[in-house]
């Protein structure tokens, strides 16, 4: 294996590179992309900011009467920012499709450059990077929220998150004075609380007691200085859940449980429940693979890195299961029932999970292709 790999690897990584720039791409040529169940909502909202922006009364969140026209009160916290662009476009005379299309496209092209920054901050081998990028960009889930559900808000925090995990990669391996793992950690959060604030919430507090476990309390600074950067919407979801209100918004406070998955559904592939993608074939295969290495004794020890994904993926796993007991969480008290509600579906920690296995499904094949067999 290894014999072959050397001899055939520029050709072999070229045409993944190829694969990986196309890959995305196909559901906006296809059509696909406008098909999405929440693509009525999304255009609904890039319009109301089309037309504050043209009229110099911008609404930087949704209005009361959008978000109860759509029921779709977890969208009241998701900030204008990063849907100016779309608005531009349509205000400068682009087509309503068109804008759509060329905005989805940008956003998997970026989520495919923040998936390379963050493997290049975790991985050396070439065939590590790859097979990250690979698994990452065509994680079911992911394809689930960018075009089957297309949830901007939520495609936007599957680009944003290799952008937060790799600067904080870079900060925990080169030291706090890494200027670029400022930069990517700085940004992504920051971009984070633009792009949904409910799961900007949850992503800072997974980031920070996973930086808390590795004692590395000062890359928890770089968390504060990105929820500085996103100040507006850190105030905006904060103070709904402390001080409650927005009546009118008809915000959800419901249980999330029901939402939750079977042990059974983690394993689906092509099919699934509505809303309850599983690994897919690629990441599961991976996955067998690692077990296969891990019980035949070739796989060695374990990095750290890939014990810690696959560790802090298993407690969110448990997390969205149908019978964690959220409902119980719930009666803590108002800000608890306020922010478990907002989180619509206990599946949503499944996806979370899904943003780390990709780590242990690199390592795995990076380590059969160093392997004689």
């Amino acid at each position: 294996m290894r014999g072959f790999l050397r001899k055939h690897e520029q050709k072999i990584y070229g045409a993944i590179l190829i694969m990986l720039l196309v890959f995305p791409l196909i559901p906006l040529v296809s059509g696909q992309a406008m098909k999405g169940r929440d693509t009525a909502l999304w255009l609904a909202r890039i319009g109301e900011i089309k037309e504050g922006f043209t009229q110099g009364n911008l609404s930087w969140f949704p209005s009361a009467e959008l978000t109860a026209a759509y029921g779709s009160g977890t969208m009241a916290f998701d900030h204008a920012l990063w849907l100016l662009v779309p608005a531009a476009l349509e205000a400068l005379g682009m087509g309503e499709r068109l804008a759509w299309n060329l905005f989805m496209g940008l956003l998997q092209l970026g989520t495919l450059g923040a998936v390379f920054y963050m493997a290049k901050a975790l991985f050396r081998e070439p065939a590590a990077i790859l097979a990250g990028v690979w698994f990452y960009m065509s994680c079911p889930c992911r394809l689930y929220v960018c075009f089957d559900r297309a949830d901007v808000g939520a495609a936007l925090v599957w680009m944003l998150c290799p952008v937060l995990a790799g600067g904080l990669i870079r900060l925990c391996r080169a030291g706090i004075k890494d200027l670029w793992g400022w930069c990517g950690a700085v940004l992504g959060y920051g971009g984070l609380w633009y792009a949904d604030a409910r799961l900007a919430l949850l992503t800072g507090a997974v980031a920070a007691c996973c930086l808390l476990a590795c004692r590395r309390i000062r890359c928890v600074a770089a968390l504060a200085a990105g929820g500085a950067l996103g100040l507006p919407a850190v105030i905006y979801l904060l103070r709904y859940l402390l001080k409650g209100g927005m009546q009118v918004w008809n915000l959800p406070t419901g249980s999330i449980m029901e939402g939750g998955y079977m042990p059974g559904q983690y394993l689906t592939a092509g099919m699934y429940r509505p809303d309850q993608p599983g690994l897919g074939l690629f990441l599961m295969g991976a996955l067998l693979l690692l077990a296969w290495l891990r019980f035949s004794g070739d796989g060695g020890r374990l990095p750290s890195y890939v014990s810690g994904a696959l560790a802090v993926a298993g407690i969110l796993t448990v997390c969205s299961l149908r019978y964690f007991p959220w409902d119980w969480l719930q009666r803590l008290g108002l800000p608890f029932l306020r922010y478990i509600g907002l989180l619509e579906s206990a599946g949503l920690f499944w996806r979370g999970a899904n943003m780390l296995l990709w780590v242990p499904a690199a390592w795995a094949v990076a380590k059969l292709c160093k392997k004689d067999v």
